[in-house]
């Protein structure tokens, strides 16, 4: 599974998954002193889903000004699922 994170024109933030994801998420995390999100399940007993890469400082600007995020997962042979979901910013403002 390998996620990408996209910036719509109007500043949304779209987390897509080339391949169905393994379970629902529930929320997503951005740790601002990191500049990293973690993926929250549904499934409590599922482990949480760190991004291991630095989100660029343009993305960090629109994060602050969102507060959810429109998850894209997509299907062989079938469309897209996508869904909104809460981001929780975690740490003080930069």
């Amino acid at each position: 599974m390998n996620l990408e994170l996209a910036k719509m024109n109007d500043d949304r933030i779209l987390l897509v998954s080339d391949t169905p994801m393994p379970d629902v998420v529930k929320r997503v995390e951005y740790y601002r002193d990191q500049r990293m999100f973690m993926i929250v399940w549904y499934d409590e007993d599922m482990e949480e889903l760190l991004m291991h890469h630095e989100v660029p400082i343009d993305f960090a600007m629109a994060i602050e000004k969102t507060p959810n995020i429109l998850v894209y997962s997509f299907y062989a042979g079938h469309e897209p699922i996508g869904y909104k979901v809460p981001l929780v910013k975690v740490g003080d403002i930069f």
